[in-house]
């Protein structure tokens, strides 16, 4: 279904084939960070970062991605979903202000070339109030829950 290879940015995931919208794309089991926050970590809580390795470290950013991740902020798996209908050969993102309060690692200008690119990334606190409505579920858990404009999204998988 996806392929790690080289692109415009770097290593990026690849669709193999097309991905229907709302597919279940990888799973992933996380392990503590012991560095903390690095560039391949992806925040799961207040201080906490995980390594998912290999598919998910290799997911760009976008700030108009098509996929989500569910994190449960427990330190449970991680679930990559197509938030669209993904076409061969079309790279796989995140965006990564979705999971993260604070960007450190990326501090120059945003390089994910989409219409809505919005310059740089900072982190949660600066994505805007009508990406975090539309993203729902794939906002971490505990920034939906910390987030009073977004506490009342449950994470319910039943409908993805």
């Amino acid at each position: 279904m996806i392929e790690i290879r080289e692109g415009r940015l770097g290593l990026g995931v690849y669709a193999a084939r097309p991905i229907d919208a709302g597919a279940l794309i990888v799973i992933g089991h996380p392990r503590p960070s012991t560095a903390g926050r690095t560039r391949h970590s992806v925040q799961i809580d207040h201080d906490v970062h995980a390594i998912f390795g290999q598919p998910i470290e290799s997911f760009n950013h976008s700030c108009d991605p098509n996929c989500g991740i569910l994190l449960p902020r427990d330190g449970g798996s991680a679930e990559v979903h197509a938030m669209r209908a993904i076409a061969e050969g079309e790279e796989l993102t995140f965006d990564y202000e979705s999971f993260e309060d604070d960007i450190q690692h990326m501090p120059g200008p945003c390089l994910c070339g989409s219409r809505g690119c919005r310059g740089k990334l900072r982190g949660y606190g600066a994505l805007p109030a009508d990406r975090r409505e539309a993203y729902g579920i794939y906002v971490a858990e505990y920034l939906r829950e910390a987030d009073p404009r977004t506490a009342a999204v449950e994470l319910d998988t039943s409908a993805v």
